[in-house]
Formats: structure tokens, C-alpha cells, sequence
């Protein structure tokens, strides 16, 4: 059975580090979600996205998507296939509302992870270091955009507190081996 890797956590946690390593080392490849923005210069169609019109997005199966200014963004039934009809485990990054209705739809074929730090005060270093806009940061680390972990999804998540890489590097590589066994 085909297995999802969901990663989520707020703002600077590392879910693109995570998803990276994942397909670097275990070659686990992320779901490419969809948007209806233009794509950017450092962008590659059906790579970083699968950039949509206002119409091919609403041909489209999502599990969950969002309207985010005058964009839309989402991760859909077609995207999850496609890459499923390669590899048998795949990873996604999502927020936490993405992960409540992934869990609801695929339960035991999700492997759901929460990346988190120890101090808010990372979070906030790490985003200035990656050039986020310090007005962007304090919303980031604010009210539903921190995506903390509720205490409802607590038992299905496997909690990673990335502190330290090397250890976070341990702890996915028993979670990867214990997914393939």
C-alpha cells in the first residue's frame, strides 16, 4: 500500500530541509501542488508547482487548497496518483488544515510528522537568515500562521524537534526505515 509522508510545523521549523533530505537520501519524492500565481524566475513548471489557470484548477480533485490573495493554492487527488504510480512512499509539506484532511481521507496510509524547535526565538533567526520580511515574520510566528500542533492531532503525529541536524537526521532515517520494513 502506498504510503504519504505529510510534514508540517511553522514557519522555519526546516519541512523544506526535512522534504529535501528525504528525497536526497531515500529518494522520496514530494508532491508537486498546484496554484494559479505566475510562475517566478527561480521556478520550474510541474516542478516547484503546477501552475494553473483560474479554469484548470477547478477541473481538479483537491484534498485541501486555499485562496491566498488573489491566488489559489492547493494539493490535489490527480498530483498524490501521478506520483504514487512511481514510488510507493512520497512526502508532502502542508499546514495543519491540510493535515487534518489528509488524515481524514487517507488515515493509515499517512505518516504524519510535526517539525518544531524549542524556542520561538529560532523560528524568528532562521527566517531572517532565509530574508523574510521582519512584518512577515511576526505575523509568521502569530496566532493560526505559527501552525502549532493541536492537541487532537497529537497522537498521530510523530514530533520532531529540529534543534539539531543531525539528530533530526536520525530520527527521519528510523521513521524512513520503519515506513519500509
Amino acid at each position: 500500500m502506498p504510503k504519504l509522508i505529510l510534514i508540517a510545523g511553522p514557519s522555519g521549523a526546516g519541512k523544506t530541509t526535512i522534504s529535501a533530505y528525504l528525497t536526497k537520501k531515500f529518494h522520496i519524492p514530494r508532491v508537486v501542488t498546484h496554484t494559479t500565481r505566475p510562475m517566478r524566475d527561480d521556478e520550474r513548471a510541474n516542478e516547484s508547482y503546477y501552475f494553473e489557470s483560474d479554469a484548470s484548477f477547478a477541473k481538479l480533485h483537491f484534498f485541501e487548497h486555499i485562496h491566498y490573495g488573489s491566488y489559489q493554492y492547493g494539493s490535489s487527488r490527480e498530483a498524490l496518483r501521478r506520483v504514487w504510480e512511481k514510488h510507493e512512499l512520497v512526502s508532502l509539506i502542508v499546514d495543519i488544515q491540510g493535515a487534518r484532511s489528509y488524515l481524514a481521507q487517507l488515515q493509515d496510509q499517512i505518516c504524519f510528522i510535526y517539525v518544531t524547535v524549542s524556542a520561538r526565538s529560532t523560528l524568528e533567526q532562521r527566517l531572517l537568515e532565509r530574508g523574510d520580511n521582519p512584518a512577515k515574520i511576526a505575523n509568521r510566528l502569530s496566532g493560526a500562521e505559527l501552525n502549532e500542533l493541536p492537541a487532537d492531532l497529537m497522537t498521530r503525529a510523530k514530533v520532531i524537534r529540529n534543534d539539531n541536524w543531525e539528530k533530526t537526521k536520525m530520527q527521519l532515517d528510523r521513521i524512513v526505515a520503519d515506513l519500509q520494513e
